[in-house]
């Protein structure tokens, strides 16, 4: 029924990113401080399956808002998928290195990279991580993939900033030289709530300075006035998101602690229980009338980035 699951395997996230709700801090939503549990996890899968909410060539995202390497049992999950014929994808933001046994990954679809600049000055103002070792992580982490099966496409996800533009070059030649897939775009609020306050001008001046020093706005008016008058999120029909806690979302976006975070446990819902519940909340029309569903799923990718290569 769904084209991809987000499963967040993890509730936490080690990164420091300000302008995302995992990470940014007096704006910070409450989360759950801990990870899906190993039989949990199997029964939900087991769960999908037996409804058919998911089925090839359908792909489970082990991801959402969480780290997924920061599971400690991470392994035990990949040995659930792995008797699946259902195709998995994982991101991650390379700050933790982890080893997996041999053929567990041979399911693996794509791993793909969360990098926001390439120098130490950008890992500063975002993830807050050492970028030397995010670096030799991510040989580490591509190399004990393959090891462990993995035959899929590594992509590295660049979040582009107004402080990072300059580095665009130097990141796409590390990419090139491992085989890696280069994928740019604008980075935005990862936040439902920070988004919406954007978009309907209620941020306070202090807030709108920071954000407006960081990322780039110009293109969201015209993006959301090119939106369809018949808009359907994707979300409706084609994704489904899940918590660390087996709890089916409205969507990847609302955040935890919002009145329509979720529509139920997916133990106790039907197939078609899922289907009417995602699409009748009343956060759906709201996000779509404002255009933040549209500029949520529609990230920019400037024209500029097709000449720094030349």
């Amino acid at each position: 029924m769904y084209k991809s699951v987000y499963f967040d395997i993890s509730g936490v996230c080690n990164s420091k990113c300000p302008w995302c709700i995992t990470g940014n801090r007096p704006l910070k939503s409450k989360r759950s401080s801990g990870f899906v549990k190993v039989g949990d996890f199997e029964k939900a899968i087991d769960r999908l399956i037996e409804l058919r909410l998911v089925e090839p060539p359908a792909v489970i995202n082990l991801f959402n808002w969480g780290e997924p390497l920061l599971h400690p049992e991470f392994g035990e999950l990949l040995k659930i998928l792995n008797r699946t014929k259902i195709s998995f994808g994982i991101s991650t933001n390379a700050s933790r290195c982890v080893s997996v046994e041999s053929g567990l990954l041979t399911n693996m679809s794509c791993l793909t990279i969360s990098m926001p600049g390439f120098s130490q000055a950008s890992y500063d103002k975002i993830h807050g991580f050492d970028f030397n070792k995010i670096l030799c992580n991510i040989d580490k982490l591509i190399e004990n993939f393959k090891k462990a099966g993995f035959q899929g496409s590594s992509i590295l996800a660049y979040h582009i900033y107004q402080f990072n533009i300059s580095e665009i070059k130097a990141a796409m030649d590390f990419c090139s030289d491992r085989k890696i897939v280069f994928s740019p775009y604008v980075a935005f609020l990862a936040d439902f709530n920070l988004a919406k306050s954007y978009l309907d001008d209620s941020l306070s001046y202090e807030t709108l300075k920071s954000i407006s020093n960081d990322l780039l706005l110009y293109y969201i008016d015209d993006l959301i006035a090119s939106a369809p008058g018949d808009y359907t999120c994707p979300e409706h029909e084609n994704i489904l998101a899940i918590d660390e806690e087996c709890n089916i979302l409205t969507c990847c976006a609302v955040p935890k602690g919002h009145p329509d975070y979720s529509i139920g446990s997916i133990f106790n819902l039907s197939a078609g229980e899922i289907k009417k519940r995602k699409v009748s909340q009343n956060v759906c029309k709201e996000c779509i009338n404002s255009g933040l569903a549209y500029w949520l799923h529609n990230p920019l990718v400037p024209s500029f980035i097709n000449n720094i290569q030349s």
